[in-house]
């Protein structure tokens, strides 16, 4: 059954990765910011540097993405008589056709804006393409071999997909290891701390939010305690969010602990923050899907429309936001019309090409099952 709060979770990710993007590239303390630079001004302290980052906490939203597709895949994928054969190729198209249709977007954005720096504005837009060519755009649509910088989004997808072809080893760890998988994914992400490997970072991220999916119904029943029709049980799961928000932004809140001249305190510190991250993600979820008022408030229809264009935002605000930078130069007025045109262009890239890939892979799905009942009732 699908969870609406979790969609609606989905899109406000989306948009924190929206604005990290859009403020990082157009303000330059935000910019300072992204490169855990010090910053000027108590309100850019603020928002940079406490736990009121969780509003830009592109990175962190991200890890947030990876964790929920564990979670929604292995909860799918656990229904008694699950179609693998179906799977696959509906998989597939839902991923590949919007990714290709980006890559369009992509390329008409580079068409129709030059992509030309200025002296003012340099600081801003060093190292980023001022072409794209054919051999980054299909680099972007297969997602084989990594993607090009010019829709700087499209690389978690490279995760994406191993994990979707990797699910039934997903289900099958989560569901006779959970402890196993939960502990080794854990010290994986600290190990890629150490080690810079970007496969032990991610990919248990993936794998706790499948262990975190397929044991549910028995992780929920451990906080049956906590009513939210109480006062006392409101204040806990209230304390439980907040907690959850300041260990996913504890490395910026915390950043002034960090001796970044010293190797051994750099690597301690990544590794608690990295822990501290993945805890506040699970906890996170934890909350929006059991605290009822928050529950309540995430199916509200402004959340219920960010969650449905999620993936469209996801994937098309990249080149958005670079095309603007370039056409008008920094500042506060371009991250307002890089945040706004990008949420407009993916309501159009929903109904144009996200919606279609939905249909189109639901209707593979039920075609191969069709047939499958054909065969055996011959």
């Amino acid at each position: 059954m699908r969870k609406t709060e979790l969609d609606s979770l989905r899109g406000l990710a989306a948009l924190a990765v929206l604005l990290y993007h859009a403020t990082a590239a157009s303000i330059p303390a935000f910019f300072d910011g992204a490169e855990l630079l010090p910053v000027e001004g108590f309100w850019n302290n603020a928002l940079i540097y406490s736990p009121l980052r969780i509003i830009t906490a592109g990175p962190e939203a991200v890890w947030l993405f990876f964790a929920l597709s564990g979670f929604v895949l292995v909860r799918s994928a656990a229904r008694p008589g699950y179609r693998w054969d179906a799977y696959y190729p509906s998989r597939i198209i839902r991923l590949y056709l919007p990714v290709i249709g980006s890559v369009l977007v992509t390329a008409m954005v580079f068409w129709l804006i030059p992509h030309v720096s200025s002296p003012e504005f340099h600081r801003m837009v060093i190292g980023l393409p001022t072409t794209y060519t054919v051999e980054s755009a299909l680099e972007d649509a297969t997602l084989l071999t990594g993607t090009s910088i010019a829709n700087v989004p499209l690389w978690s997808l490279q995760w994406e997909v191993l994990f979707s072809l990797l699910l039934p080893v997903a289900v099958l760890l989560a569901r006779r290891f959970p402890w196993i998988c939960a502990s080794l994914g854990l010290i994986a992400s600290i190990a890629s701390v150490w080690t810079g490997s970007m496969f032990l970072l991610y990919m248990p991220m993936f794998l706790i939010g499948a262990v975190l999916g397929y044991h549910w119904e028995r992780i929920a029943e451990r906080f049956t305690g906590l009513r939210s029709t109480t006062f006392g049980g409101n204040v806990a799961w209230a304390s439980l969010f907040v907690l959850a928000v300041c260990l996913i932004t504890a490395s910026y809140t915390f950043d002034f602990v960090i001796d970044r001249e010293s190797y051994w305190s750099t690597n301690l510190f990544a590794s608690l923050f990295t822990v501290s991250k993945l805890t506040g993600i699970v906890l996170l979820l934890v909350v929006v899907m059991l605290w009822t008022p928050l529950r309540s408030l995430l199916q509200l229809k402004p959340f219920v429309a960010l969650g449905k264009i999620s993936f469209s935002l996801y994937l098309t605000h990249g080149p958005i936001v670079i095309g603007m930078l370039f056409l008008l130069g920094p500042g506060q007025r371009t991250t307002i019309v890089q945040i706004v045109l990008s949420l407009a262009v993916a309501v159009a890239f929903y109904y144009l090409v996200e919606k279609g890939a939905h249909r189109l892979s639901r209707h593979v799905a039920q075609r191969i099952r069709a047939e499958d009942r054909s065969v055996l009732a011959a």
